[in-house]
């Protein structure tokens, strides 16, 4: 028997600082997207072995749990699928998430401890990685606090919606990959974050009332071009506070230039990942976004970098348990439809 194990990446939309009469909080708004997913399988083992893609970080978070647990080291893992790094789409918190429920399952651990607070608790996941944490756990478009309260483990989710719609209506984040230079520092993810989190003294406390009387309420109207105009005034917001922070985007020319295909090409909303090097573009619909991405395609050349199209994932993981084994070679990645992907 074996378990399988899919989970969603999460793509940060901003800082959002409210003011009310108990003072200032500063939450984080973001999306947990389908593409690009986790996928892995496990079983348990005489041995210790993790496979497949970024198993060298894979491998470390899996023992990290199983030191935490105090259990030995007999699983089989094979990962599929993972996030890429470097591009602030949650890769190794999601993959660490992914490890330690199906190591939970091989251990067959108590159920309290494979919720997914307490799985990351366990990995020594910090309020940093809370919009992954509540991605993980329940999708969607989520509103989570910056800070634990006394005794949590994790801050809080304070808000979350689903967007759903057929083929045709989607909600579709354009996904831009560039080339990783070649002295990107294997920190920069958490060194973007960090210095997001340390920007919140500079972001107004307007940015709540964007979200309260505009943004969300546009997702609950299925008005896109709301959203979208919200979202790049959110992001405008958040580069402001980095700046005066001290640490400014520092968008390249490269990337610009793709931002502004992504404009000119009708998206309602384009920016930069904030904790990463990503690229987005917000379209409606699947043939909006098949023709992006060609523009995108024709723009970078074969080499210039990778381009996906991704819609809101609803559900958190999924895992399902196998008659199977991983050495019976039937084994494959999920379907990835061709639809939203290049």
């Amino acid at each position: 028997m074996l378990i399988e194990i899919a989970a969603p990446a999460g793509l940060p939309l901003g800082l959002v600082r409210f003011e009310d009469s108990t003072g200032l909080k500063t939450c984080l708004l973001g999306l947990a997207v389908q593409h690009p997913p986790v996928n892995l399988f496990a079983q348990a083992s005489a041995g210790f072995q993790i496979t497949g893609a970024r198993a060298d970080k894979g491998y470390e978070q899996a023992v990290r749990f199983l030191e935490y647990h105090q259990v030995k080291r007999q699983v089989e893992a094979e990962i599929e699928l993972a996030i890429p790094a470097f591009v602030g789409l949650g890769s190794e918190a999601v993959l660490g998430l992914s490890i330690a429920q199906a190591l939970a399952w091989t251990n067959d651990l108590p159920s309290e401890q494979r919720d997914t607070p307490a799985l990351a608790q366990a990995l020594g996941l910090g309020p940093q990685h809370a919009l992954e944490v509540w991605g993980f756990d329940q999708g969607g478009l989520l509103l989570v606090e910056t800070e634990t309260a006394p005794g949590s483990v994790m801050p809080d989710l304070l808000r979350r919606r689903e967007i759903a719609h057929e083929e045709r209506d989607a909600w579709a984040f354009v996904l831009f990959f560039p080339n990783v230079p070649d002295n990107t520092p294997e920190t920069l993810e958490v060194d973007r974050l960090a210095a997001l989190l340390q920007a919140a003294p500079h972001l107004s406390s307007e940015s709540g009332r964007l979200v309260d009387q505009e943004l969300w309420p546009a997702v609950e109207n299925d008005d896109i071009e709301t959203f979208g105009k919200s979202l790049l005034t959110l992001q405008q917001m958040n580069e402001e506070a980095l700046a005066k922070a001290g640490s400014p985007l520092n968008i390249t020319a490269a990337d610009q230039s793709i931002l502004n295909l992504m404009r000119d090409s009708g998206a309602v909303a384009w920016g930069q990942n904030l904790s990463g090097l990503s690229l987005y573009g917000l379209v409606k619909g699947g043939q909006a976004s098949r023709d992006l991405r060609k523009k995108l395609r024709d723009h970078v050349g074969f080499f210039g970098g990778v381009s996906m199209a991704t819609i809101a994932d609803n559900r958190g993981v999924a895992e399902t348990v196998k008659e199977q084994n991983l050495d019976d070679g039937k084994l494959k990645p999920p379907r990835i439809n061709p639809a939203t992907t290049s």
